[in-house]
């Protein structure tokens, strides 16, 4: 049996197993057990399960946020392309863990204020995205960004709870853009990339 485990070998291998099958599915034995590490060396490092699902929740907020932001940074050629590539990577966001991981952290109230903390940073990001395009002249006039934002976000997060295809949801999301979009902002759309 391996000596120990790091704190950050520990969050990483707990990370892989909740978001391959949901927090309430792993158990602290099946962590120990993929270290190769007792289950009081674990406990030594964190209180209970709890404590390190929050501590690996809290290292793939900070990994997404940073991600994001680099993504932001990059420049194209318009905000509503930028819009929906934003829109791209929350999808791929939502199929890099397991529809029950995201369950977990929705309904469960211990994490809930990790799921409210992540709405909240794509919803403000979506939102001074919208906005970009709105005083761009590419979104309709009618379209209030922090209401469309959320609707977007809480669409796709339930379409992709309810098993959606990745690429339907692509889809799905780019036709909410063209709906919302001036004539001048769905032809920005339609251009080849």
């Amino acid at each position: 049996m391996k000596r120990g485990a790091t704190k950050e070998e520990i969050i990483r291998a707990t990370q892989r197993l909740i978001t391959r099958d949901g927090i309430r599915a792993v158990r602290v034995d099946e962590i120990a057990a993929t270290l190769g590490i007792s289950k009081r060396t674990l406990y030594e490092l964190f209180a209970d399960k709890s404590e390190l699902i929050v501590a690996c929740l809290d290292v793939m907020g900070r990994e997404n946020q940073r991600r994001i932001a680099m993504g932001c940074r990059r420049r194209t050629s318009n905000p509503l392309q930028r819009m929906l590539r934003l829109a791209s990577e929350y999808i791929d966001g939502l199929y890099t863990v397991n529809r029950s991981f995201l369950e977990d952290i929705r309904r469960k109230v211990a994490f809930s204020e990790y799921y409210d903390e992540h709405h909240a940073f794509w919803c403000n990001t979506f939102v001074r995205l919208l906005e970009t395009c709105r005083e761009a002249d590419l979104l309709l006039p009618e379209i209030d960004p922090p209401l469309f934002a959320e609707r977007i976000l809480s669409t796709l997060f339930e379409l992709r709870i309810s098993g959606i295809q990745q690429e339907e949801l692509r889809f799905f999301s780019r036709m909410l853009l063209r709906g919302a979009a001036t004539r001048e902002g769905i032809e920005l759309l339609d251009r080849k990339r």
